[in-house]
């Protein structure tokens, strides 16, 4: 192509680009999404942007290392909040359950993670009940607190994420993180309530014949569910920013979702079939596939947030709460500035 055949296709361009035709819509190279009000309305040269982008800034923003970090964050909190969940769901129902469901994971998790968790489970659920109701009353606030560190390192981890600044002080933080980690903790209570009493409830009704059936169909769609609100919910009121509108969260929470499925599920395979841990680690082996999983688990987590961000990035449009407000105004650097496009 010619020089001034080329300038002259980048002056039309450039045209329609400000002012467009009526009636007619951008070319496909042009049409990116920058008036998009929700990210349906991005079109596939739009979502190349933001994959393009959220790769540079896995790279940029060390997100594989930041990852590690939530990892060991995590590790420590995994058990306080384990204890947590068995005293909060022994308040109510028969914490024997919470141990049940663990059953539920093992298609997903690592045999030797199933199998630390499980063995931690029934070493809490078998303790006196004496210790259990001290536990409920007393402890349970400790519990609550440790593994709330866990979810402050999460909220740092998403503050980079969303290249956003931590301001906010230690009390308004730290309720924060204790707000989120009991909210998580209630709903992974509801759930598993909901899977235990579900077959006495079918008993009632005269529908036990069909409980093996109802529960195998409703297990994985209440798994996908509960991952997929939790990490929008995150991802919408971790970050320190003006909050995204729920729509702005939904492209991170549905890839990280799926990502962290086929992620667990495919290393459980390769764990199970294809590894030799144990030959390496020795009796380190099962605490190297836990590390290994949970650092899985953190990055798809991140980079769904990363995810969130470049969507935002990608329109022009107010994709924050209260109201549209112009570029700048908006407080989140993610619906502050527009990101860059690709050839």
């Amino acid at each position: 192509m010619s020089g001034p055949t080329k300038l002259i296709e980048l002056k039309r361009d450039l045209h329609l680009l400000v002012e467009g035709r009526d009636g007619e819509p951008l070319p496909p190279h042009l049409n990116r999404g920058r008036s998009a009000t929700s990210p349906h309305q991005i079109p596939m040269h739009g979502w190349k942007d933001i994959l393009v982008r959220s790769w540079s800034e896995v790279n940029n923003n060390n997100i594989f290392l930041v990852a590690g970090g939530v990892t060991y964050a995590i590790l420590l909190a995994l058990f306080p909040g384990l204890a947590a969940l068995v005293s909060l769901y022994g308040l109510l129902l028969d914490p024997i359950q919470v141990e049940q469901q663990v059953e539920t994971l093992s298609h997903v998790l690592p045999p030797e993670t199933t199998k630390m968790i499980a063995d931690e489970l029934h070493s809490l659920i078998t303790a006196p009940h004496g210790s259990l109701s001290i536990s409920a009353a007393a402890a349970l606030l400790f519990a609550f607190w440790s593994a709330s560190r866990g979810m402050s390192g999460l909220i740092t981890a998403f503050d980079i994420a969303y290249d956003q600044k931590e301001t906010r002080g230690f009390f308004k933080l730290n309720a924060l993180a204790i707000l989120l980690t009991i909210l998580m903790l209630i709903g992974g209570t509801v759930i598993i309530a909901l899977v235990g009493v579900l077959p006495a409830v079918l008993q009632f009704v005269g529908l036990a014949s069909s409980t093996k059936w109802l529960l195998l169909v409703l297990e994985w769609p209440l798994l996908i569910v509960v991952v997929m609100t939790g990490l929008a919910a995150m991802y919408r009121y971790a970050p320190n920013r003006q909050a995204p509108q729920w729509r702005w969260v939904s492209p991170g929470a549905v890839v990280a979702t799926v990502l962290w499925l086929l992620g667990s599920i495919g290393f459980t395979i390769y764990v199970s079939h294809f590894s030799s841990y144990d030959k390496t680690y020795g009796s380190l082996g099962g605490v190297v596939v836990m590390l290994t999983w949970l650092y899985l688990s953190a990055f798809v987590a991140l980079f769904g947030a990363v995810i969130n961000a470049q969507s935002e990035r990608q329109t022009q449009s107010d994709s924050t709460v209260g109201g549209p407000k112009p570029m700048g105004d908006r407080k989140a650097y993610a619906a502050d500035a527009a990101g860059e496009t690709t050839s």
